[in-house]
């Protein structure tokens, strides 16, 4: 099952990613930064040469900005890991090894037995980690390859 979350950078929840900073211990400093960084931001728009009223920004990482697909993974990095310690998913095994999911950037395959019963079953455990990272408003495209 392939899985793309159009828009993702877009969409972040800042307060779920700092909060998946704290849990993974990377250090205040780190977390100082990134706060810093996404808090009160605002933006200004030019049209035909005038620049409108500031602009509140409340969720999304930087475009261009080197630091952005770090975070987002990092906070995606939460969501990953309950899907591959959940025992009601059942992952393709190889050798001795269970694979069940993988992922670069906003995009994931998923790699499961059963993709009609255990695509359920990661809407009905994972809807709330969705929610927070708030790809669940997206427009995600599913595609299941046999």
């Amino acid at each position: 099952v392939f899985l793309d979350a159009q828009k993702a950078f877009d969409n972040l929840n800042w307060q779920f990613l700092i909060q998946q900073i704290y849990n993974m211990n990377l250090g205040t400093k780190f977390e100082n930064i990134v706060t810093t960084i996404y808090t009160s931001q605002k933006a200004n728009i030019i049209i035909n040469g005038e620049c409108t009223k500031s602009i509140k920004i409340e969720k999304g990482v930087r475009q261009g900005c080197p630091l952005s697909p770090l975070l987002f993974i990092l906070a995606l990095e939460t969501l990953l890991t309950r899907i591959r310690r959940n025992p009601r998913i059942k992952g393709l095994k190889v050798k001795k090894e269970e694979y069940k999911v993988q992922s670069f950037a906003d995009n994931m395959v998923f790699f499961i037995e059963d993709p009609i019963e255990t695509g359920q079953k990661l809407n009905e455990i994972d809807q709330g980690k969705l929610q927070d990272l708030e790809l669940i408003e997206n427009e995600i495209n599913n595609k299941n390859f046999n």
